[in-house]
């Protein structure tokens, strides 16, 4: 039988391989913002925002939480031939309807460009945009047949090479030809089109029409489906904020705000590794006799490393905005605070999720998004016209903490695990404190400052054993299995 030790160096490790694809290709992104806020206005970014955003909203109704069921189907059994017929029927469906939905926008496009955005020049970026949504299937759908095949260094090679093509045809475009927003769109579309061909080579026969089977595919909609409103409440609760943030103040404060949501997802970097990693291990380990006590250690140590790293990211945001932007952009400082912590309450919910997974149930999942997609708009209503977008960012952390704290409840009634929420808890509000009481104070001495925020971070390794997270006795072990070795 697998030691509690293997299984954490498995999932490390593959969550490692995920979190270099997500930080190398997410690095590239970042690297953009030095360059975007130079040659954009945050009016320019604001816009780029609004397009995007809505693209967003509108993929919940291509994928239609089908990604979930073709997982769901895939471990459901060995036979190769059913997980083709899965992985086949999975294909077809989202390619029909991906391009359903990219002629209507791009039908659409004079009415979005003029209500959601405002400017003229709009209708021409969603035109772009609308294009990417049939171009982008198969690059989806690789990505998650790496996952399934338990292929992680696969899955990196893939993204990171289309991320980097993507990134230097992006930096050509608008960069050195000045081709501005125009520029994103098209680089983004040229680069799923060679993803689709790449991986079109890729999976051959995997996704071959005659394996289409519409049994399986009602089956697996009538899973994914109630996941839908779910997806549009998960939009609602972090990615609506833009549509308040124009409404009530202005584009140009949304490019501010977008501009902190990016340098807070870097936080998202080890969060979606772990997320991708998690689901995969996760379903593979469930009939092991220990696979509860395996879940309730990892979600301690997930609390306690990305609770770490949001504290980082929040203690230095003033610096990372001096550094990678212009001074336009500084005021996203609070916003890369509030939103770093976010992103670890998301990962949480995946957590909370694996035990309705096990019991094939998405409903748990899909009403507390959804509640948590209701408090978020009245929050954005009651909160963006008083305190700016600082205040449409805490209506996103506050929304989204309803998700796992609704989830664990439902999940410890029909598959109990032994996790230690009052030791989480602590984490949490520790690390957010620490974070809200770095914002409160400004040193004119910049190294001084920088002393002192260290101090604050190396604060969490006692915490480690005043938490009860790790012990003494249990570093001894380690050690002395590694002498051992």
């Amino acid at each position: 039988m697998p030691t509690m030790m293997m299984y954490f160096k498995q999932l490390a490790s593959e969550s490692l391989v995920y979190g270099l694809s997500g930080v190398l290709s997410s690095f590239l992104s970042f690297f953009l913002i030095p360059f975007y806020t130079r040659v954009f206005s945050p009016e320019d970014y604001g816009v780029l925002s609004l397009v995007t955003t809505t693209m967003a909203l509108l993929a919940i109704f291509v994928v239609l939480a089908l990604d979930n069921s073709a997982h769901r189907w895939y471990w459901d059994t060995e036979d190769l031939h059913e997980r083709k017929v899965t992985l086949a029927s999975w294909t077809w469906c989202q390619i029909s309807i991906s391009l359903a939905f990219g002629s209507l926008i791009f039908f659409l496009s004079p009415w979005l460009g003029r209500v959601l955005v405002g400017r003229e020049d709009a209708v021409f970026y969603f035109r772009l945009a609308a294009m990417t949504l049939p171009l982008g299937v198969l690059n989806m759908v690789i990505l998650n047949w790496f996952r399934m095949q338990r292929r992680p260094w696969a899955a990196l090679f893939f993204s990171l090479s289309t991320n980097l093509f993507n990134f230097l045809l992006t930096l050509t475009l608008v960069v050195l030809l000045r081709w501005g927003l125009t520029g994103v769109y098209v680089a983004q579309a040229i680069t799923f089109a060679i993803g689709t061909i790449l991986a079109a080579l890729c999976l051959g026969d995997w996704i071959a029409f005659r394996r289409f089977q519409w049994s399986r595919l009602t089956a697996m909609l009538k899973y994914a489906l109630p996941m839908v409103p779910a997806g549009v409440a998960y939009f609602i609760v972090n990615l609506s904020s833009r549509y308040f943030i124009r409404g009530f103040l202005s584009t140009s404060e949304v490019g501010v705000y977008q501009v902190g949501s990016t340098v807070a997802y870097v936080v998202a970097l080890v969060t979606g590794a772990f997320q991708f990693a998690w689901g995969p291990f996760a379903m593979s380990i469930h009939k092991e006799p220990d696979s509860r006590k395996v879940y309730a250690e990892v979600f301690l140590a997930y609390v306690w490393v990305t609770c770490l790293i949001s504290t980082v990211v929040s203690l230095f945001s003033a610096e990372i905005l001096s550094f990678f932007t212009t001074e336009s952009y500084l005021g996203a400082s609070r916003i890369v605070s509030i939103l770093s912590f976010n992103y670890v309450v998301i990962g949480l919910g995946y957590i909370a999720a694996i035990g309705p997974t096990i019991m094939k149930t998405t409903k748990p999942y899909g009403i507390a998004v959804v509640l948590a997609g209701c408090l978020a708009m009245v929050l954005n209503f009651v909160l963006v016209p008083r305190f700016g977008k600082e205040g449409s960012a805490v209506a996103t952390l506050i929304a989204q903490v309803i998700v796992p704290v609704y989830v664990f409840y439902y999940s410890q009634r029909v598959y109990p695990v032994p996790y230690r929420f009052g030791a989480a808890l602590g984490i949490f509000i520790f690390a957010f404190l620490l974070a809200s009481i770095s914002g409160r104070f400004c040193l004119a001495n910049l190294f001084l400052g920088i002393i002192v925020k260290l101090f604050l971070i190396l604060m969490f390794f006692p915490a480690l054993f005043i938490l009860r997270i790790v012990s003494l006795e249990q570093i001894r072990k380690v050690l002395l299995t590694h002498r051992g070795a």
